[in-house]
């Protein structure tokens, strides 16, 4: 910092703020817009990227090296290198994707990121019915042409469209409201601040340029797409709609808003204006509409066989990938035959279900972003680069590189990987059951893992932990009487279940009875966009389960401070 007291006026993402001159840039982004930094601004992981405007010190050799060359040219500085200069504006910008990832990831450009934090927003759309008519038979499509789902998470976005039943392209982004805060509250509070019309552009820009990205793929336009179902937890559909979420911040924490209608492209401001859209109904303020989706993508109240019910990766993501099979779903069947069943929907606000003699009873805890990357030394999302697997063999560490990478190259570790080490930590000795770790440890070059980081696994798997045991209790039952673990979200679908045991992260039970579902949200979508029948069953499922505030229950709180530990 500088001697000089006076303030400046600096700009990010558009608006303006005063601080000292000299202020390290990084510093500023974590204050007011929750930038995730994993190195923690050590000038090492080369991802807090920003594009720079304004009077700046060039680039230093180091800063170069991290950027390279194309970058630079582009406008794209690190933030941790950068000081605040009079006038200088910074847009924050999610680290690009690499060509190696499973899916496609969308970041805007520098003039998207301005545009969408400019936008006058829609006003929120009326409740009044835009349904499409509901001449057709039951069973079928609700659209005739195009159609699309989206899944509208807290970190990712996903979304796939339809040409007359068949994918024809699923497409991921990051959740650009992410530089308002890694969590839903930190957002909340940030609409509440009088940034609501921002978390309000951000992601309807974002909704929009998936599908018109989708669209153009198919040789289609967006405004051609009839019909979009979205769902999302419900501070996602909140911040979509344009509602005050003050209900969502204070005690009691009932949502004076649970969706469950229609509304229009035009009225959220989405690329395809003509088309009727459906936020499905959320279970209460933290149990969102994601849940409720989920609960028809991965089959939890059905007795047949759900796609990925085998534990298989592609057949799960085959059900978002190809037709997916609308059967009857015949809830109140699998509780009469005394089937129990648990839902867990592992990410940064942990959503759980169970299924047990015909009650439906959830609820969400906050595990942060521990799971997804973020906040941890080494975090990093799932792209190329990024370890996914770390096991411990014969005395030493043993990676893989999501692209079939040398070890040697690894940027990071993923969420999957962060689970495998911990895992692989405590099977070597070196990680105690308390979660003391004497040592930082490096799986491969400098990537590892460090002791305030297993403190934060410990947080996030003791919160999922303490709720599934919450749940489980309520219903006077333990995990051995549950047919069927069910792994929801996409992160699951890479996690090892062995590695989630043995850190606690799920009670011990025959790895057989873990289903992992892939993003059973967005499959639970695409269900409700080919079977009208499933709005009307998704609905039922919202109404009828019992929501449990685990702010209030002591069960809840003895559990946490349990599953801390590792002594499983």
């Amino acid at each position: 910092m500088t001697d000089n007291s006076e303030k400046i006026r600096f700009w990010i993402n558009e608006e303006a703020l005063f601080t000292e001159p000299g202020t390290t840039v990084s510093s500023l982004l974590k204050k007011s817009h929750g930038v995730e930094m994993p190195c923690g601004g050590r000038h090492a992981c080369g991802k807090c990227m920003v594009y720079a405007e304004g009077g700046f010190a060039a680039p230093s050799e180091t800063e170069q090296k991290l950027l390279g060359a194309e970058r630079l040219a582009q406008g794209i500085r690190l933030a941790c290198f950068l000081e605040a200069v009079p006038d200088g504006k910074i847009n924050a910008l999610q680290q690009e994707a690499d060509g190696d990832e499973t899916i496609c990831v969308s970041t805007p450009s520098a003039p998207s990121v301005a545009r969408a934090a400019s936008m006058s927003p829609a006003p929120p759309p009326e409740r009044a019915s835009a349904a499409p008519s509901a001449e057709a038979a039951p069973g079928a499509r609700i659209y005739r042409y195009l159609g699309a789902a989206v899944d509208i998470g807290t970190t990712t976005i996903a979304a796939v469209l339809y040409r007359e039943g068949r994918a024809v392209g699923t497409m991921g982004a990051w959740n650009p409201q992410s530089v308002f805060g890694a969590d839903v509250i930190s957002r909340i509070e940030a609409s509440l601040e009088g940034k609501a019309d921002k978390l309000a552009a951000v992601v309807r820009e974002a909704v929009s340029c998936l599908l018109t990205e989708l669209a153009e793929h198919a040789g289609e336009s967006a405004e051609a797409i009839e019909t979009v179902i979205i769902t999302g937890n419900t501070s996602m559909l909140y911040f979509l709609t344009q509602k005050d979420p003050r209900c969502l911040s204070r005690a009691p924490f009932e949502a004076d808003e649970l969706f469950g209608w229609w509304t229009t492209g035009e009225a959220l401001d989405l690329s395809c204006r003509k088309a009727d859209v459906y936020l499905p109904r959320c279970m209460s303020a933290f149990v969102g509409a994601d849940i409720t989706t989920a609960i028809l993508g991965s089959g939890l109240t059905e007795t047949d066989r759900i796609p990925g019910a085998d534990g298989s990766r592609k057949e799960a993501a085959a059900a978002i990938d190809t037709n997916v099979s609308c059967g009857e779903m015949d809830g109140v069947s699998a509780a009469r035959s005394g089937r129990s069943r648990l839902m867990v929907d592992v990410g940064t606000n942990g959503e759980i279900v169970l299924f047990h003699k015909e009650r439906l009873i959830c609820c969400a805890t906050a595990a942060g972003p521990a799971f997804e990357g973020a906040g941890l030394s080494c975090g990093m999302r799932g792209v190329a680069g990024a370890i996914d697997h770390v096991n411990w063999e014969n005395g030493s560490w043993k990676v893989h590189v999501i692209g079939d990478r040398e070890a040697s190259t690894a940027k990071g570790l993923c969420g999957s990987g962060v689970i495998d080490g911990v895992a692989g930590l405590l099977e070597s000795g070196l990680l105690e059951d308390t979660g003391y770790l004497e040592e930082d440890v490096c799986f491969a070059g400098n990537v590892g893992l460090t002791a305030e980081d297993i403190r934060e696994v410990q947080l996030a798997k003791g919160a999922i932990r303490a709720g599934m045991e919450t749940l489980l209790a309520e219903e006077k039952m333990d995990a051995a009487g549950l047919e069927g673990l069910y792994v929801a979200g996409g992160f699951g679908s890479y996690m090892s279940a062995k590695s989630a045991e043995r850190i606690g992260l799920f009670p011990k039970i025959d790895l057989s009875r873990i289903k992992i579902c892939g993003n059973a949200a967005l499959a639970g979508a695409v269900k409700i966009l080919h079977d009208r029948r499933m709005e009307k069953e998704a609905t039922a499922l919202a109404e009828r389960a019992k929501t449990i505030n685990l702010g209030t229950s002591a069960k809840f709180q003895e559990f946490y401070m349990e599953y801390m530990m590792f002594d499983e």
